[in-house]
Formats: structure tokens, C-alpha cells, sequence
């Protein structure tokens, strides 16, 4: 512990205002808005079916880290001597493995494997070791956190990947339930806002990956100005649904459960259907 501590107050050596607000900026890379922008852009607008692969292996992993910090209970170095913790309100729970580290990991690593660009690898491995400098920088996680939410992001991805694609070669989404069903189940066990949050997420994701797959199949495909309108109806819906859940019921892992399931159910069935009604589905 000494010399991950030791580590930490030699990367906060360099903390200068300019620093700080960067890595502030660099850290939103790993964090909850970054991510439903980014699926529902794939969702809405560009690719569908990559969309809920990415939104997938993303959640999973997600799931998987914050079943480990439940597991090793590791603390933060949030308050100890000699160290300036910054945004605070973002690190959540125990600190081993970084959350932010391994969701960038498992985002960045699945878009340089599906898409195979010189351009995206280089950016791709940038932003991972961004995000996680950032925590240390920012003062929430230790550097073996990093390191272990790198690795552990990594490999869950290319498992993730095969498991995905499993399922879609073989034309069944429900095979998805095989990983799904048991993180439901582990909600028993723990029970964190985070893990409500993304377990609620992940089961109407999955849901919607049904319905669209079996009965739906929405187009993604759209004039510039339609695109621009199903951004703007579907944020919307996202934003009051974060607003007015939180204000209608009781602050409680059950409610974010709630919320984010609808967020999920928004993005993959509601907002598709509006789409349709409106004819704003494709040009």
C-alpha cells in the first residue's frame, strides 16, 4: 500500500489547475452519460446491431466490476494524507477494479476490434490510458485499481464478443439469457445502486434486442434531418425519464432499477416506435 501510495502523490506532483480541469474532462470518457450517448446514437441513428453489441458487452462488464468490488471490498485512497481526491461524486463503492478504467477498456477495445482501423487503435489505446491516468490523477483509485480494470475490461471483452456473436450466428437473442438471467438473480446478493442501475439496463436491453429482432426490426437509416429529430425526441425522453422517476418515487436501489429500465425500454422499443409513427424511421 505504501508504494501505490507513493505512486499516487508522484502523479499529483505535476496537479496544476489547467491538469485538472483536462483530466476532469478525460474522466466523463468512463462515466454513465458518455455511454448512453454513445448507444443511443448506435441505436437510433448509425448501426443497430452493433449498438447492442457494444451496449452488451459494455453492461456486462459493468455488472462483472462492480461484482468484484462487492467481492474485494478494497478502499479508496479518497482521504488519505497527501492526497487531493477531485470529483468525488463520480467514485462510487470500492475502488479494486477501477469502474472507469474497465468500461473504457471494454468500449475502446470492442470498437478497435469491430471496425479494425490503424486510426481507432491509436485512439482507441489513448483513451483507455487516459481514463485510467485520470483516475489517479483525480485521487479515487489506486494505480493496481488501473491496472486491474484495464486487464479485467480487456479480456471480458473478447469473451463478450464471442458470446455475442454466438448468439446472433445462430439467429436467437434469448440465447443472451444464458448471462443475463444469472446477473438478475445475483441482485439478491448485491445490492448497490450501481449494480440495480446496470442490471436494470442490461434486462431491457435485452428485452428490446427481442422484441426488435422478432417483431420489429427498426431501420436505422434516415435523411440528416430526420437523424437530427430522433436525436432530439429520444434525449428528450431519456432526460424526463431520469428527471421525473427520481422525483415521483423514493430514493431506493429499486427506483434506480426502475429508471433505468425505462431508459433501456425508451431507447430500444418506445423511441423506435415513435420513430415509426412519425415516419421519421428513413428516407
Amino acid at each position: 500500500m505504501d508504494t501505490m501510495l507513493g505512486i499516487l502523490k508522484y502523479v499529483q506532483s505535476f496537479s496544476n489547475e489547467t491538469l485538472d480541469s483536462f483530466f476532469e474532462i478525460i474522466t466523463m470518457l468512463g462515466e454513465e452519460w458518455f455511454f448512453i450517448i454513445l448507444f443511443a446514437i448506435f441505436f437510433w441513428c448509425f448501426n443497430k446491431s452493433f449498438g447492442y453489441k457494444l451496449a452488451f458487452i459494455c453492461l456486462t462488464s459493468a455488472a462483472i466490476n462492480t461484482i468484484i468490488k462487492e467481492i474485494v471490498k478494497l478502499p479508496r485512497p479518497i482521504g488519505y494524507e497527501g492526497i487531493k481526491s477531485i470529483r468525488v461524486e463520480t467514485a462510487e463503492g470500492y475502488s479494486f477494479p477501477s469502474g472507469h478504467t474497465q468500461q473504457s477498456s471494454s468500449l475502446f477495445a470492442t470498437l478497435m476490434i469491430e471496425f479494425k482501423k490503424k486510426w481507432l487503435y491509436f485512439i482507441g489505446a489513448l483513451g483507455i490510458l487516459l481514463v485510467g491516468f485520470s483516475r489517479m490523477y483525480l485521487g479515487v483509485y489506486w494505480p493496481s485499481d488501473v491496472i486491474g480494470g484495464l486487464i479485467i475490461g480487456i479480456l471480458w471483452t473478447m469473451i463478450a464478443i464471442k458470446i455475442f456473436d454466438w448468439s446472433k450466428d445462430r439467429g436467437n437473442p434469448m440465447l443472451l439469457g444464458v448471462f443475463v438471467i444469472p446477473m438478475i438473480i445475483l441482485m439478491l446478493f448485491f445490492q448497490t445502486a450501481t449494480y440495480y442501475k446496470v442490471v436494470g439496463t442490461l434486462l431491457t436491453l435485452w428485452i428490446g434486442y427481442i422484441i426488435d429482432d422478432k417483431y420489429f426490426s427498426f431501420v436505422t437509416k434516415a435523411v440528416w434531418w430526420k437523424q437530427i429529430l430522433k436525436l432530439v425526441i429520444g434525449f428528450l425522453g431519456l432526460i424526463l425519464i431520469k428527471v421525473y422517476v427520481k422525483k415521483l418515487l423514493p430514493l431506493t436501489i429499486y427506483s434506480d432499477f426502475l429508471k433505468y429500465a425505462l431508459m433501456g425500454i425508451w431507447m430500444t422499443v418506445i423511441s423506435p416506435i415513435i420513430y415509426r409513427a412519425l415516419y421519421i424511421e428513413e428516407g
